[in-house]
């Protein structure tokens, strides 16, 4: 199962509250000992600059905490 969710959710959009692209979801990271994803690896849209978003950047991608996700659809809803 948990291979099956990667793959349906990986490459969706991954949009601000206003639904503007910030980029699109390239990975996530998972607490080895409880199995959560904590975190979404987003590739950004280019012509957006990382500095000016309140989360840090992991090899080049963003990483957005769980706690921010507003709903998971179509796309990738953030709450700010």
């Amino acid at each position: 199962m948990p291979t099956t969710f990667g793959r349906e959710i990986l490459g969706r959009n991954v949009v601000d509250q206003a639904s503007d692209k910030l980029g699109v979801l390239a990975d996530f990271r998972i607490d080895m000992s409880s199995g959560r994803i904590t975190a979404l690896l987003v590739a950004l849209e280019n012509d957006l600059d990382p500095a000016m978003l309140p989360w840090p950047t992991v090899e080049g991608l963003l990483s957005v905490p769980v706690e921010e996700i507003a709903e998971v659809g179509v796309n990738i809803q953030l709450a700010r």
